[in-house]
Parts: structure tokens; sequence; C-alpha cells
């Protein structure tokens, strides 16, 4: 398996079990997974513009500030509802706004032929 195939089956995973969490109504759950799958799309865009990844958030905010300004503004606008879901009850709203945000960077960085592909 190459290395964007790992991040991708991560982000799956993560994304499966976020909307399951969500329908269960387990909020801090769902926006931690949520975030922790947007991660992995992160991963992707800079494999695909920088060939690398960050070793951390701050480096990882940092190269997408400067290489892809559109995941940098979803991730840290997000990211503090994700450090908030470790210490505080998350909303269903919140959680609704995180998986829109996902969704929406989903679509950005996932090609058609990889969004049914969940192996």
């Amino acid at each position: 398996m190459t290395q964007r195939e790992v991040i991708l089956k991560n982000f799956w995973e993560y994304y499966d079990l976020a909307e399951f969490a969500l329908k269960q109504k387990k909020f801090n759950g769902a926006v931690t997974l949520y975030y922790k799958a947007l991660v992995e799309l992160c991963d992707i865009a800079l494999m695909e513009s920088v060939g690398r990844l960050g070793a951390n958030h701050t480096e990882r905010f940092k190269m997408l500030q400067s290489y892809n300004p559109e995941l940098y503004d979803i991730s840290s606008n997000l990211f503090s509802f994700y450090r908030d879901s470790y210490s505080t009850a998350i909303s269903e709203t919140v959680a609704k706004k995180v998986k829109e945000n996902v969704d929406n960077a989903k679509n950005k960085v996932i090609k058609d032929k990889e969004l049914d592909k969940k192996e």
C-alpha cells in the first residue's frame, strides 16, 4: 500500500466512525473523529503539493497556510471544536457544523473515483 492509500484508508475509518457517532448522538466523539478525518485529508493534500507531511499540528498548519490556504482555514477554524471535545459538552449544532466543513474538504481533496472506495 502506498502512503496515500494508507492515509486515505485512515480517513475513511475516522469518517465512518464519526458518521456512526453522530447518528448515535455522541457529539464529542463525532467531532473528535471528524477532525481526525480532516487531518488525514490535510495530509493527502500536503503529500500532493509538498511531497511530505507535517510532524504535528503546528507544522501541518504552517504548511497548509503556505500551500493550501483553503484547507488551512477549515482546519484552523475547526481546531477549537476538536480541542473543546475533550473537556466540554459538544452540541449537535457544532457537530453538524464540523461534519459539513469536513464534507466540503473531502469533496475538494478526494478524487471522484475514490469517493466510494473505502478499503
